[in-house]
């Protein structure tokens, strides 16, 4: 185990990261289990906390697919921001359906927070009774398009992705619920997780005493709300939890937007929300 360790520290101190042969592979089982199986008693202890902003209440006509309330997701493979914001999305919509097809990815190595280990969703599939989830992966690691957003999506993306008191739209991740709650102003919370890999985050998401365990479950939960809300409260076994009562108030003043550029030519539309 130490002989590995060195070799890890000796590669990433070449400048090498050892952890990117796994781009693109499929999420072994014992990752996808530690994402979806995180209990209801580690979610109740953490509930809401400082740092974590819930969706922003929005107001629109019902946003539905297949006669269901649906999710829409727009991020890209290179954001830090959207890395660390699907951590907590997968946990939350793996409490109403089931993942097929998650693949590793890691955000821009040329980025703030490079090589933040995340996923993707592109390739991927989900299944629900309750909810549709679509999620669009804009942009690929290099920042290039990897699936342009539709006029219906690009409209939805102008009209609530905005930051209260800014100016600032149309930065990811964004995360439309029904059109009832967004996550509209970046991510949700601000978590380094750089350096790390898959498995040092995921074994640390069943335990409400990790840092980085609170803030991702804690954003799981009132995304969890938001869509019990927007669905009718199904299924009742999850539903009735705690950790999907949680108050949705949004009161938010003027944030800090950490808008990152790639190149000096190519602005990229992301966003950090800077919570206190």
């Amino acid at each position: 185990m130490v002989a590995v360790v060195s070799v890890v520290y000796l590669v990433a101190a070449a400048g090498i990261d050892p952890y990117g042969s796994y781009i693109g592979q499929p999420v072994s089982p014992a990752i996808l289990q530690q994402l979806t199986g995180v209990s209801n008693s580690t979610l109740d202890t953490v509930g809401a906390i400082a740092g974590v902003n819930p969706p922003a209440n929005i107001t629109g006509p019902p946003l539905t697919s297949g006669g269901r309330p649906e999710v829409l997701f727009i991020g890209g493979e290179y954001c830090p921001f959207c890395a660390v914001e699907r951590w907590s999305l997968i946990i939350a919509l793996s409490r109403f359906g089931q993942f097929s097809g998650i693949q590793y990815m890691q955000s821009s190595s040329t980025d703030v927070n490079p090589n933040t280990p995340t996923f993707t969703f592109s390739g991927a599939s989900y299944t629900s009774n309750y909810i549709t989830f679509l999620p669009v992966e804009e942009f690929d690691r290099t920042g290039a398009v990897r699936q342009a957003l539709t006029s219906e999506q690009q409209s939805l993306l102008t009209q609530y992705d905005t930051c209260a008191g800014t100016s600032s739209s149309g930065g990811i991740p964004f995360v439309d619920i029904d059109n009832a709650f967004a996550v509209n102003c970046g991510a949700q919370f601000n978590l380094d997780i750089s350096g790390d890999n898959w498995t040092q985050v995921a074994t640390q998401l069943n335990n409400p005493n990790s840092n980085t365990a609170r803030l991702i479950d804690s954003a799981a939960d009132s995304l969890i709300t938001a869509i019990c809300k927007a669905d009718g409260g199904q299924p009742g076994s999850v539903c009735s939890q705690p950790y999907a009562t949680e108050s949705l108030a949004y009161a938010q003043a003027a944030p800090s937007i950490a808008s990152v550029s790639f190149t000096a030519s190519a602005a990229r539309p992301e966003e950090s929300r800077w919570t206190v």
